[in-house]
């Protein structure tokens, strides 16, 4: 039997109430379109640093560096207020919900990844694109290209929600929901 490799991330963890919410947005946009994967909704998260594979000395290294991010932090609110998708607009590969620029977030987001350099992590040099993944790969649709903002004012609903948690996750891709919580840090209130 084949061992999967471990893949563990940084992100902000939604509260139970937004989570439903979007749940029950995806379940209508169901009835009119297809993707190949919808995203559980125990998994809705906002990454704020993809780490990858993780050695036994980074992962021991890691919590501290977190918390001490964390401990200068406070709470904060934040705004969902938008439709997206990556990939081509004939068939997107994503298709997520977007939360309105906020400048806390982008500095905590630069503090988290910052902490995890100095745990001795590679990150990614993309620029930061802060969403919630719905689902992956649209099979079908109505209509192409896709419109977001059409997909936005049929199917969304805006929600303000606090930023309370950052959370290390652990992938296990073989089950349902698939990101497991290792170590939770609360922001400040």
């Amino acid at each position: 039997m084949k061992v999967m490799e471990r893949h563990f991330f940084i992100a902000l963890k939604l509260p139970a109430d937004l989570k439903k919410a979007l749940h029950h947005m995806c379940q209508e946009i169901k009835e009119d379109n297809s993707f190949k994967t919808w995203v559980h909704p125990e998994d809705y998260h906002i990454t704020l640093t993809f780490l990858g594979k993780a050695s036994q000395d980074q992962l021991k290294q890691l919590p501290s560096l977190l918390e001490e991010v964390v401990q200068n932090e406070k709470t904060f609110e934040l705004y969902m207020n938008h439709f997206g998708f990556f990939g081509n607009k004939e068939r997107p590969r994503i298709f997520w919900a977007g939360v309105e620029e906020q400048v806390k977030l982008y500095n905590l987001q630069n503090q988290i990844a910052l902490a995890c350099e100095k745990a001795g992590f590679s990150l990614e040099k993309r620029s930061y694109s802060p969403h919630i993944t719905l689902a992956r790969k649209l099979l079908d649709s109505s209509t192409y290209p896709v419109d977001s903002e059409k997909w936005w004012n049929d199917y969304g609903r805006d929600s303000h929600f606090l930023a309370e948690q950052v959370v290390l996750y652990e992938t296990h891709f073989e089950k349902q929901p698939k990101y497991h919580i290792v170590q939770s840090f609360s922001l400040q209130r």
